[in-house]
């Protein structure tokens, strides 16, 4: 649906971006005695009579702005028009030193998402018109460029002008207006989970002036106008996209506080956005240093110990350690703020150590302090009512999880990021112990005392346990979701791929929980909505690609292996073929707005054309 442009009543597009002497109104006389062109410029930008006297006019006069009152009347160049000139000049000198080849009168901005995005299809806005690279003339670039045409409303209802591009280019933060109504479309198709943040204060705070404490960090507000504009797929505001990006990157860089405080919250925001956003475009490396870096942050500030009933244990030590926790919470909503933040980090943190790797920052064993004590997650309006309970506190939670048992609130929890951060933690947890087996070596040792002194020696029963209890604590977890817990599912079912995928070739029982999981994964991802599964998660792609594979590999066991042997013999070749169609063409749906799930698409096609 459009959103409303939100603009206040004082603000005038034509002020803002309309050189006065193309506009039709500032060639008006001020009054009925003086001469057309006679009035001087601040006027004829605030629209107001001027009586034409020099130095400064009467308007300028009375309203304490003498600076500002200029004329141009052919009798010399203005002070704003040689300051201009001076800065195009500076400007293409500086682009003369950066690229010595280059055109000298233009900047060629390049699309990193262009492999990718050529030939977009939004499932919210219908096709955009591919976009490989954006060219800005010098004239662009000035802040002075006019404009000869009125702002004009996008695909989305979004106020665009083509020479918003000036105002974008050399401001910290977009144009207020643009911010206001690009936040729409942000809220209502934000990233789940990567935004944690309370809808109505945040949408409060952006509205409040530059400078104001209250206000975001401009890296958070550039991040969510990046994202609001690439739901929009508003083809005048995507070019702001190789605008902001770097921007994000390049504030974050100063926008840690001295001290921690709200603002440290809105960094991790930040860096989950742009984790997000990374992944889409490519760049993996910088997708997983935000991702580990957001972690570290939170475990930093203590967020993986809100309501913790450890004390902290005390140690002898000449070393006066500094506290990096934030302050107390003004209220429940900031806590709840604090406590899906952490959740958030713990999903985004989880999904990136099984795709690439890195080891992990906390974990869910109590590792020097490291144990997540966090209670799980709620619903927004649960901390807007203020039903928390004062004197809870919690210990172990993910630990206890993996047990059984129900560590945290003293009610069902049933909140969509409860249940995701549950399910990657047994995704992560099934990897890990999967990559603990090593062929023809059992890969858990225990110490014992031999005539030669301690003695290591494969510990057979220690790994079967943690690999039943892992087992089963997985199937208990899927029987409990419902159908529209689709990421939820997936993720758990890849959990139950990742674990039993070492011995599926030669264990009957794992090929036949490997498939059943990868058929559930594509009745679940086929029940999404289109939109969802173009703005899905990245981590779907590698999860994806396991399930296809699993398929793939199951076609090609039944042409190997014996009848007896064959798998649910009501299971056709054919059907496994469509199923394995099916998750191709999930994945290439969001595939042209992801580089990541682009990458696995390619890997699975690539290995299901030989089958």
């Amino acid at each position: 649906m459009p959103t409303r442009c939100i603009i206040p009543p004082h603000y005038n597009f034509h002020q803002q971006y309309m050189d006065p002497s193309t506009s039709p109104q500032a060639g008006s006389s001020s009054s009925s005695t003086l001469q057309r062109g006679k009035a001087c410029l601040n006027c004829r930008r605030r629209k107001m009579k001027c009586d034409g006297v020099r130095p400064v006019c009467g308007p300028c006069s009375r309203a304490n702005r003498p600076d500002d009152c200029e004329y141009t009347d052919g009798q010399g160049r203005t002070r704003t028009q040689m300051l201009e000139d001076t800065i195009a000049q500076l400007e293409a000198r500086i682009e003369e030193l950066e690229n010595p080849s280059s055109n000298p009168g233009s900047v060629m901005l390049h699309d990193p998402r262009s492999a990718f995005f050529q030939t977009k299809q939004s499932p919210l806005l219908g096709p955009s018109q591919p976009s490989t690279s954006v060219l800005l003339s010098r004239a662009e670039l000035s802040p002075s460029s006019p404009s000869s045409s009125p702002p004009r409303r996008g695909a989305t209802g979004l106020t665009t002008q083509s020479s918003t591009s000036t105002a974008w280019l050399l401001s910290e933060e977009p144009p207020t207006h643009i911010v206001q109504e690009i936040l729409d479309v942000f809220l209502q198709y934000a990233p789940s989970p990567n935004f944690f943040l309370h809808p109505t204060r945040f949408r409060h705070s952006i509205t409040l002036p530059p400078g104001n404490p209250g206000r975001p960090i401009p890296a958070l507000v550039n991040a969510v106008c990046l994202w609001g504009i690439l739901f929009s797929q508003n083809k005048e505001l995507l070019p702001h996209e190789t605008v902001l990006a770097p921007r994000i990157a390049a504030q974050l860089g100063h926008a840690i506080p001295t001290t921690p405080s709200h603002r440290t919250l809105q960094v991790i925001q930040t860096k989950l956005l742009l984790v997000d956003y990374f992944f889409r475009v490519g760049n993996f490396l910088a997708g997983r240093h935000e991702a580990y870096s957001a972690m570290s942050l939170a475990t930093a500030c203590g967020l993986h110990k809100i309501r913790t009933a450890q004390p902290t244990p005390a140690f002898t030590s000449f070393i006066d350690q500094i506290d990096l926790s934030l302050q107390e919470p003004r209220d429940q909503i900031e806590e709840g703020e604090r406590i899906n933040a952490f959740w958030a980090v713990f999903f985004v943190d989880r999904c990136s150590a099984v795709a690439f790797g890195p080891p992990l920052v906390v974990s869910e064993m109590d590792v020097s302090g490291m144990q997540i004590d966090t209670p799980w997650p709620l619903e927004m309006e649960t901390y807007e009512r203020g039903q928390i309970y004062p004197n809870l506190r919690t210990t172990g939670t993910v630990r206890s999880f993996f047990s059984g048992m129900n560590n945290g609130w003293p009610w069902d929890n049933h909140n969509p990021l409860t249940q995701l951060s549950k399910a990657v933690a047994l995704f992560e947890r099934a990897s890990r112990l999967a990559a603990a087996w090593r062929p023809g070596a059992l890969p858990l040792l225990i110490n014992v005392q031999s005539t030669n002194g301690l003695e290591e020696i494969p510990n057979v029963d220690s790994y079967y346990s943690d690999f039943v209890a892992v087992d089963q604590r997985i199937d208990e977890f899927k029987s409990r979701l419902t159908p529209i817990e689709r990421v939820a599912l997936c993720l758990s079912n890849g959990a139950t791929i990742q674990l039993h995928a070492t011995f599926c070739l030669q264990n009957t029982a794992s090929r036949a929980k490997c498939l059943s999981a990868a058929l559930a994964i594509v009745r679940a991802s086929q029940a999404a909505p289109a939109h969802e599964r173009v703005y899905t998660s990245p981590i779907l792609g590698p999860l994806w690609a396991a399930c296809g594979r699993v398929i793939i590999n199951e076609i090609v066991a039944r042409r190997s292996f014996h009848a007896e042997l064959t798998l649910s013999p009501q299971q056709h070749d054919g059907d496994l073929r469509n199923a394995l169609e099916q998750i191709q063409s999930i994945m290439a749906a969001a595939a042209s707005h992801c580089a990541l799930m682009n990458y696995h698409l390619s890997r699975l096609q690539q290995e299901s054309a030989g089958i």
